[in-house]
């Protein structure tokens, strides 16, 4: 499924010629501690391998000089990965929408109401349609969906300004890269961008409300800041340029909220934190299970079940929190 959506995407970028920094140079799976090889990376590498999947296993210096710096004991190389520019890929396919499609942004729905089809209130006017597909993930129980089954967490990354050319020779390393943490709670998400930027996605909180401020962001930088300048001791001048959060939701059991919800309503929903590969095929598959399209990738996301129910509240919040405390204590070796 992961490659059927990243076929599609490529399609979508060449066609249109969307500009979003498409680089097909795969990606690292990195741990610090040994036991984030024993119990994280060498599992993975035998799936891997499993699979059949190409993959390089590096260790200690091979890692650090693709890298450019020493935090990672052991990575994993996997070229079918493809990094880009998320949000320049959203607006090119927005962008490209064939004719019968429009395209609102900005516009909240306050109601839905279903009857013979769909009908959704917003502040411009009435939306109606004989069949509505719900993409709006954490959000989905706004709406009266997966009440009860979604965790929503907010997700905080920073970006540097763009590096000088004599900071790119200190780093060293390959021009560009991304690297995923053997632990995604406690470790660091990492990119070196194509125009010579740092990117650190680290700290996911519980997020209820669904709300996130300037305090909390000036304080995640602080935080960010930190974390680059025990990386990157010798960059120590590069600032945060740019500090943000975004929120994502997870299920009990690691479900999707997928398939038809009510008459007349699809959803495709609750990716657990792999938004762009798994966003794109359930996507793709829910669209044709409304329209009727015998598509057999359809029974394969159906076979991944449905999330799990979930403790009320606030029980429901005294146990998450007591669980991302226990995870980032246990696998504090990660940081």
């Amino acid at each position: 499924m992961a490659r059927t959506a990243i076929a599609y995407l490529r399609t979508q970028v060449e066609r249109y010629g969307i500009e979003c920094d498409w680089s097909p140079i795969g990606k690292f799976h990195a741990a610090v501690s040994e036991e984030g090889v024993r119990t994280t990376l060498k599992p993975t590498l035998q799936v891997l391998e499993s699979l059949k999947e190409p993959h390089e296993w590096l260790d200690g210096k091979a890692l650090h000089d693709k890298l450019g710096f020493k935090h990672f004991r052991t990575g994993i190389y996997t070229p079918g990965t493809v990094l880009l520019n998320p949000a320049a890929l959203s607006r090119g396919l927005a962008d490209n929408m064939p004719p019968n499609v429009t395209v609102y942004e900005k516009t909240p729905v306050l109601s839905l109401q279903q009857g013979d089809g769909v009908t959704l209130d917003t502040p411009g006017g009435k939306v109606r349609a004989g069949k509505m597909i719900l993409a709006v993930n954490v959000f989905a129980e706004q709406f009266g969906f997966y009440s009860g089954k979604l965790m929503p967490m907010a997700a905080h990354a920073s970006l540097t300004r763009c590096l000088t050319e004599s900071e790119q020779r200190e780093l060293g390393g390959l021009p560009s890269w991304g690297l995923t943490p053997a632990n995604a709670f406690v470790g660091i998400t990492m990119r070196r961008t194509n125009d010579q930027r740092i990117l650190i996605r680290q700290h996911m909180t519980y997020a209820p409300n669904l709300r996130s401020d300037d305090q909390s962001r000036r304080r995640v930088r602080i935080e960010h800041k930190a974390l680059f300048d025990e990386r990157f001791p010798n960059l120590k001048n590069v600032e945060m340029e740019h500090t943000w959060t975004g929120f994502i939701c997870l299920s009990r059991n690691g479900s999707p909220g997928f398939g038809q919800v009510a008459p007349h309503v699809y959803c495709a929903v609750c990716q657990n934190g792999v938004g762009l590969t798994k966003g794109t095929i359930s996507g793709m598959l829910v669209a044709d299970l409304a329209c009727g399209v015998d598509n057999p990738l359809i029974a394969d996301m159906q076979a991944l079940g449905q999330p799990d129910a979930l403790p009320p509240r606030p029980f429901l919040d005294v146990g998450v929190r007591a669980r991302l405390g226990w995870e980032l204590w246990r696998h504090r070796a990660e940081a």
